[in-house]
């Protein structure tokens, strides 16, 4: 029997990180399925380092790139490797073939007679200028858009290709189309790294109460401005937290579960029937003020299924 487990944004180039990964147990995860979903490192080297340590661990592992994955960053004085982040972004696809991770949907048995499949969604953000209606954006009022947008390294750090003749969001949302019109004989767990619906962004209260309940295993008390969860009041994520293309995709699918990652709060909830679950390691400044509840409790990686 396989039971199966979550994480996102390891962000393994933090050596803190790095430990953390290194650190989950060899022996317990050996019968497990983990979906990562997404933003391990942009390091081709240390991602497969990364990867290959989970695979040691856990029986599979499903995986989705993130955003920083794409990320095309080279010391001064050496060719790119990439002329694009859509290279890079299928050599990581190889990648993942050569050691073994998934990137496909992939049927798990959890007992002798029930199975559950998971089925990986590739995607991106749309930014309020390049589809509204598909955007997850709702501006502020404190909000400065030129700080956003120099503030977000994906500007700074990911190529398109020229001409790329859809926005990267709706690049990514066809390359799911088989995936998404497949008939599948079992429940349906998908994965993605961007949020697929803005109800997920604002912290609910029960959100809020489970981070209070971190910060005080944590020795710490209230936070100032717990609506807030510690975002500077000037960047507007929305802007950058995924599409609606997303959960329409979710709803082909008829998924009872779906796990997401990138925003480095965690959430898990319901909304229309499906299960939404976040689990995200993030970076350390956000674990130490017990901004991601859930690390504490489950010392790893949370059981998602059954």
């Amino acid at each position: 029997m396989s039971k199966i487990f979550a994480i996102s944004d390891l962000h393994v180039d933090i050596p803190a990180n790095k430990r953390w990964v290194e650190c989950l147990s060899s022996s317990q995860f050996r019968h497990d399925v983990i979906i990562v979903a997404g933003d391990v490192t942009d390091n081709m080297e240390v991602l497969k380092q990364v990867l290959g340590n989970l695979k040691m661990k856990f029986r599979e592992v499903c995986y989705v790139p993130g955003n920083h994955e794409l990320w095309l960053r080279t010391k001064q004085g050496f060719v790119p490797k990439y002329k694009n982040s859509i290279d890079k972004f299928h050599d990581i696809l190889k990648l993942c073939s050569s050691i073994g991770v998934h990137t496909k949907p992939l049927k798990v048995s959890n007992t002798h007679s029930n199975h559950v499949w998971i089925v990986p969604l590739f995607s991106w953000y749309t930014q309020p200028e390049e589809h509204p209606s598909d955007s997850l954006y709702v501006a502020r009022e404190n909000e400065d858009i030129e700080f956003s947008k120099k503030a977000w390294m994906d500007n700074h750090f990911c190529v398109w290709p020229d001409p790329l003749d859809v926005t990267p969001s709706q690049f990514f949302k066809n390359l799911n189309k088989v995936n998404i019109s497949t008939i599948y004989d079992s429940p349906v767990i998908s994965f993605s790294h961007f949020v697929p619906r803005f109800d997920l962004i604002p912290a609910s209260d029960r959100d809020l109460e489970r981070v209070r309940n971190e910060r005080r295993v944590l020795g710490l008390g209230d936070l100032e401005n717990p609506t807030a969860q510690g975002s500077n009041i000037k960047f507007n994520f929305t802007r950058y937290a995924g599409c609606v293309s997303i959960e329409a995709q979710i709803r082909q699918l008829g998924s009872v579960m779906h796990v997401f990652g990138h925003q480095h709060r965690n959430r898990d909830c319901m909304f229309d029937s499906v299960r939404y679950v976040s689990h995200c390691l993030g970076y350390p400044a956000e674990r130490d003020k017990g901004l991601m509840w859930g690390l504490a409790e489950d010392q790893g990686p949370k059981q998602i299924w059954p």
